[in-house]
């Protein structure tokens, strides 16, 4: 029996007593006191009317007098604990079961040792195997058989941790796909000071739409040392990793299907579907602009500058603004440039195309048979260019059709300076070693006295 209900039956018991309990009693006043409050009907605290024994309201009032109002609370079970209708072999086995298949329910359970026969039917009912499974901490939709513990954290100052996930927010008309599209709310939030540096609604939830989103939130209050992220791709992908290492940013992950670790930023999320999602003007929000205005000046006038419960009542800006010291600010735009593109080297066919991520691309036909190096941006990765020294030449995809109508007369490629004359021809070489051989013994001493001598007497 729980603690509570335990308190309300000596409650209720305490209240029969009042009169009991009021005064002294006079020499016989006891017994018709019990005579007449066991004659009258009493509401249970479950509700039910009942009558009480003049028997058991005496015991009651022993009860008192001797423990207090302790004497009063219903006395727990001997057997408090133990399940009575299994035996202890049938609660090892039940148990062995659940570890052996977590997706055993107590039902499937139960089905299963009838059929082997080490239950008869309407022997056990499926709540004692509940309770069973309940106490060991075998129950619920998941096992969690090593459940991590749950401590309250924050990251020592501002910056030194962003705390980052999506959300699904309303169905908007997508212009590309033709349909509405439910959109996908990427947001970052600083772990130390609760501040929102950038969120926005996005119709896709890619590793591109992430570092987007990312980019433009280390424009503003500068660049974290580390992330803290879910396991979706879009936070898993090649692209994320490579830009936060040119950052110098790390990278966390939250384990599978753990939430709670990510327990700021899910927090802000039903912050923002209470206060702004579940509250949104259909009529009014019908484009992604719509919806990403009123996000934005949401964070921006309220939640930044609102009081926190979790700030000791500061609000996140005023916080963010204490330890902006100790952030990384990036002055240097090139810097974000570069970080936020990637290069990969390919060998060019001799028909002027080379592959990159599947597709097939048209290069400079000067660069035909050469390795070049092919570079792109993180946030566009389909935009493609060629770094041939300091010049950067864009890229497009092959397209057969177009080129049959292509002309071949490239012509090659415009020299600085007409090439020096050499004086060596094979063709000549050979037609003079026919006329005039050369002895063998001459040709490996390399005489160039007597190859004078022949040439004066040619001339």
């Amino acid at each position: 029996m729980q603690e509570d209900r335990r308190q309300a039956i000596a409650l209720f018991r305490h209240s029969i007593l009042g009169e009991l309990l009021a005064r002294p009693l006079r020499r016989g006043e006891f017994k018709e006191l019990l005579r007449r409050l066991a004659a009258e009907t009493y509401t249970t605290p479950d509700g039910r009317e009942k009558k009480v024994a003049a028997k058991t309201i005496e015991e009651w009032y022993y009860r008192h007098r001797r423990q207090g109002f302790e004497g009063l609370l219903p006395r727990p079970r001997k057997d408090k604990g133990t399940l009575r209708a299994l035996r202890e072999d049938l609660r090892e086995l039940v148990l062995a079961m659940k570890r052996e298949d977590p997706g055993r329910s107590a039902v499937l359970i139960l089905r299963e040792l009838v059929n082997a026969g080490r239950l008869g039917r309407a022997e056990v009912s499926v709540s004692v195997i509940r309770r069973l499974l309940r106490r060991e901490g075998l129950s619920g939709p998941r096992l969690e058989l090593d459940r991590p513990i749950r401590l309250r954290w924050h990251a020592g100052r501002a910056g030194e941790l962003w705390q980052t996930d999506a959300l699904h927010g309303p169905a908007l008309l997508d212009p590309r796909a033709g349909r509405p599209v439910r959109v996908k709310i990427f947001a970052l939030l600083d772990d130390r000071t609760r501040l929102v540096p950038y969120l926005e609604a996005r119709f896709s939830e890619t590793q591109q739409d992430f570092l987007a989103v990312f980019f433009q939130a280390i424009r503003r209050p500068g660049v974290p040392n580390g992330l803290f992220l879910d396991n979706h791709m879009s936070f898993r992908g090649t692209d994320v990793q490579l830009a936060c290492a040119k950052l110098d940013v790390r990278l966390h992950h939250a384990r599978p299907y753990d939430g709670p670790a990510k327990g700021k930023v899910e927090r802000f999320f039903r912050t923002l579907r209470a206060h702004v999602l579940d509250r949104l003007d259909q009529e009014k929000v019908t484009t992604l602009d719509d919806l990403n205005v009123r996000l934005w000046s949401w964070v921006e006038s309220e939640y930044n500058r609102r009081p926190h419960e979790g700030l000791s009542g500061r609000t996140p800006l005023e916080v963010f603004e204490e330890e902006a010291e100790e952030i990384r600010f990036v002055d240097d735009p090139a810097l974000l440039d570069a970080a936020f593109t990637a290069t990969v080297e390919r060998a060019t066919r001799n028909d002027s195309t080379c592959q990159v991520r599947g597709r097939t691309y048209e290069v400079p036909t000067h660069l035909r048979g050469r390795t070049v190096r092919i570079g792109y941006s993180l946030l566009t990765p389909e935009r493609l260019f060629i770094e041939d020294g300091s010049t950067r030449i864009p890229l497009r995809e092959v397209d057969p059709g177009s080129n049959a109508r292509r002309s071949r007369d490239a012509g090659p490629p415009p020299l600085e300076s007409p090439p020096r004359k050499t004086g060596l021809n094979a063709v000549e070489d050979m037609l003079k070693r026919f006329i005039r051989p050369v002895r063998p013994e001459a040709e490996q001493r390399h005489e160039p006295r007597e190859e004078r001598k022949e040439d004066g007497r040619d001339a």
